[in-house]
């Protein structure tokens, strides 16, 4: 894509003129057809293509009708907040991290699902591991 920034504001246009007439052209359509689907007027059509200046609502109505419209908006980002910005103004809630309880005794999966030792001759399950010994694989088998 090649740079316009040393051009001057006539050189610019003129160049949007002579694209737009090579547009007009590979569309087959004659500069009054363009005019009257544009609701301007035939001269507006040929001072666009020469370069001259022109009224902006007449150059809208002109892309629109080419389907180049869309395409001349997005020069200009849209200026809505990003949600960065929407966050720092305090629209929107700050998201919470949510952590499930860890030894919730009440709950009867949890209890269900830990394992119980027993030794033999014992009825009665041994009270919980102490902390400071250490795990060994397969003790709870």
């Amino acid at each position: 894509m090649a740079t316009y920034s040393a051009q001057t504001d006539e050189s610019a246009l003129a160049l949007l003129g002579r694209r737009m007439a090579a547009f007009r052209i590979r569309s087959n359509w004659t500069q009054a057809q363009l005019a009257e689907q544009a609701g301007v007027s035939k001269g507006t059509i040929e001072r666009i293509e020469r370069g001259d200046s022109v009224q902006v609502i007449n150059l809208i109505k002109v892309l629109r009708v080419c389907g180049m419209l869309e395409t001349f908006l997005a020069v200009f980002p849209d200026d809505s907040p990003s949600p960065m910005q929407i966050l720092q103004m305090g629209k929107v809630k700050a998201r919470k991290r949510v952590r499930s309880p860890r030894n919730n005794e009440s709950d009867a999966s949890a209890v269900a699902e830990k394992p119980v030792k027993y030794t033999a001759g014992d009825t009665a399950p041994k009270a919980k591991r102490k902390h400071n010994t250490p795990w060994v694989w397969d003790e709870d088998k």
